[in-house]
């Protein structure tokens, strides 16, 4: 049965009752309908204590109506006991509004907590990102410095050379684009010796023929000649 129509059915018995008993205390049916909305409110459970003192100071006034006839006496107990009851029904009203003000700060607790778990995976996502960016980049550079390293320890074998002023075949043996080895003219001397007499004397300009596929014997006798100095 609804709380509402529970309440009406009350009423209408205690008027009743209270129709049929001209003497009955002017405050016992307010007193009982009042335990009765705590009741509804399940006041038993949440307050017991203040619950049991507004029902013990009632049945003061039944003991007093029944065992003494004392009306007036027992009309003051019903009228306590109305007026607790009205005072642990406000304490009621404020003890839900505080549970829902505590859930709605817990609630908005846990949003915050959901929020900032979001944010922190958000972030380390970003910086796991930027690390790995970071590690592609370097990887990159160091694969680019590798090919510039590659192209300087191999430079290109070049196979004929300009002569500059005041260059001598040793001089232009020991390039680095060339053998990297002064003891090495001898070969550039033979293949040239076409525009060349004295490897200590050439001409600005000349284009010398620079050998490329000759034998380590051929690389050790051009050694020996060098020590020689005999061209």
């Amino acid at each position: 049965m609804p709380v509402l129509l529970r309440l009406i059915v009350l009423v209408l018995v205690l008027v009743t009752m209270a129709g049929c008993g001209s003497h009955d205390p002017v405050w016992r049916m307010k007193a009982q309908l009042t335990l009765l909305q705590l009741q509804q409110e399940d006041v038993v459970t949440s307050h017991p204590d203040d619950y049991s003192h507004v029902n013990s100071t009632f049945n003061q006034g039944e003991a007093l109506l029944t065992d003494q006839a004392d009306e007036d006496a027992a009309d003051q107990q019903y009228k306590l006991a109305y007026q607790k009851g009205l005072v642990l029904k406000q304490e009621v009203v404020l003890y839900k509004e505080r549970l829902k003000e505590e859930a709605r700060q817990k609630a908005i607790e846990e949003r915050a907590i959901r929020e900032e778990e979001a944010r922190s995976r958000l972030e380390a996502e970003r910086k796991r990102q930027q690390e790995l960016e970071e590690a592609q980049k370097a990887l990159q550079k160091s694969q680019r410095n590798d090919a510039v390293t590659d192209v300087v320890s191999h430079p290109v074998q070049l196979t004929s050379y300009t002569v500059r002023r005041g260059e001598t075949l040793p001089q232009i043996a020991a390039r680095p684009e060339l053998y990297n080895d002064m003891a090495l003219w001898p070969l550039i001397y033979r293949a040239n010796r076409d525009q060349i007499r004295d490897p200590y004397q050439l001409w600005p300009g000349q284009t010398l023929k620079i050998p490329r596929n000759f034998s380590r014997e051929e690389a050790l006798e051009a050694r020996r000649q060098a020590h020689r100095r005999n061209p």
